[in-house]
């Protein structure tokens, strides 16, 4: 059935082989293995309770919390009243942090006169949890010296303190960190690092981001780096064609520019997406860091590019170089 790299092979009977197989998995507790077999399922037509709560327990146990969220209310719907989807789907809102949501949605099971009395209890102290949860504050002093560090001109102060709150629950003092990442004079570096906080936390709520006169809305546990990054790696990869044989250490150093610029400027692409220009900018500010003679002009001709826009471009790196250093 699974072939190399994974890779699932179709025979004769494919469906029942595939629902073997998973439940297989799943009893032996390979998440990864049952998942891809019950997606196959899927993509073949299946489209019943048994798979579909299949790949809920499994994207709840890999920890994709959003997918199994979707699917687990989906099955809820069909089956309001079967208790241990309904005690899974409150695990994800506790999970992720959403206790409000949860709250609510407990509340409304407790209506629901054919609850089991073992499982009304249950409900009943994730009710209680949920509510203490929804009404705690942050100690005075903490939200205090997390506002001080916030509106510190110390880059360095900041940086430690989000790496500090990567250990701590970050709901009490989530409007401050909101509130940094829309000002406009905060630092786009520290925002990056924040922004990545927010994503691993599995923020749901939707935040604005302000970097160079740029501005985005977005839900931290939505975001993709890989997506968001991806015309930023592909020049990466073009990088190296052009630079790496010619000469390890210019590739190396361009390189290192372009990622630093890619880190600060994250969430937002990088403008313009003219893959020829940022390479002719990047081989000419790697050649300077080098100490290298290097001919703007030259340099234009062989990518094909305006002087005058590789010299724009070649500004807004070392302006982020400049931050970087701070």
């Amino acid at each position: 059935m699974a072939g190399k790299k994974g890779k699932i092979i179709m025979f004769p009977q494919t469906k029942e082989r595939l629902m073997e197989e998973a439940f297989a998995a799943l009893e032996a507790k390979r998440y990864k293995e049952a998942l891809r077999f019950l997606r196959a399922a899927e993509q073949l037509g299946d489209h019943s309770f048994p798979v579909r709560l299949g790949l809920a327990v499994c994207c709840y146990e890999l920890g994709e919390y959003d997918e199994a969220e979707r699917r687990l209310a989906g099955l809820l719907d069909e089956q309001p009243g079967n208790g241990e989807l309904l005690q899974m789907y409150i695990a994800i809102l506790l999970q992720t942090n959403r206790y409000s949501k949860a709250e609510t949605v407990i509340r409304h099971a407790l209506r629901r006169p054919s609850l089991s009395v073992s499982l009304r209890e249950q409900l009943h102290q994730l009710l209680r949890f949920s509510e203490k949860m929804n009404a705690r504050t942050l100690p005075p002093a903490e939200w205090k010296r997390v506002r001080r560090l916030l509106e510190s001109g110390d880059i360095a102060e900041q940086l430690q303190l989000i790496k500090q709150l990567e250990k701590e629950d970050i709901e009490p003092v989530l409007p401050l960190l909101k509130q940094y990442l829309r000002a406009p004079e905060k630092s786009p570096m520290a925002k990056t690092m924040l922004l990545r906080l927010l994503t691993g936390k599995r923020v749901n709520e939707t935040v604005t981001v302000e970097k160079f006169g740029r501005c985005m809305e977005v839900v931290p546990s939505a975001l993709d780096e890989q997506t968001e990054t991806e015309f930023a790696s592909s020049l990466l990869g073009r990088l190296e064609q052009q630079l790496a044989a010619e000469s390890p250490s210019l590739y190396e150093t361009a390189a290192d520019i372009w990622l630093r610029y890619a880190y600060v400027l994250y969430p937002f692409p990088p403008e313009p997406a003219d893959a020829a220009a940022w390479l002719a900018a990047l081989h000419w500010m790697a050649s300077r860091f080098l100490g290298l003679d290097a001919d703007a002009t030259a340099l234009a001709d062989r990518y094909g590019v305006e002087a005058a826009e590789m010299a724009t471009l070649c500004q807004k790196l070392y302006e982020i170089e400049e931050l970087s250093s701070l």
